[in-house]
């Protein structure tokens, strides 16, 4: 029956500490990296929007002078019982 040795194994050496400036800069960069990557996300979404509401209201019938109104037909075409169907 192998149990192996019976000596403990050493510990890992502890970190060395760090100045702080080090970490002060490591902090520096993570915020800088965080507010890139907010101002990447609206410009993102600024562009999205402006693609979409660029498209919309061009084809919308209640856009534009006449809004909400309908379709105009001509008058021989519209009679009193059918509207032209």
């Amino acid at each position: 029956m192998c149990v192996g040795s019976l000596m403990p194994k050493p510990k890992p050496p502890a970190p060395l500490p760090q100045d702080a400036s080090v970490l002060a800069q490591r902090k520096r960069l993570r915020e800088d990296q965080q507010r890139q990557i907010t101002e990447d996300k609206q410009k993102t979404f600024e562009m999205r929007l402006a693609a979409y509401s660029g498209k919309q209201g061009k084809r919308s019938l209640l856009a534009g002078k006449k809004g909400g109104q309908g379709f105009q037909i001509a008058g021989n075409l519209m009679t009193k019982d059918t509207l032209g169907v």
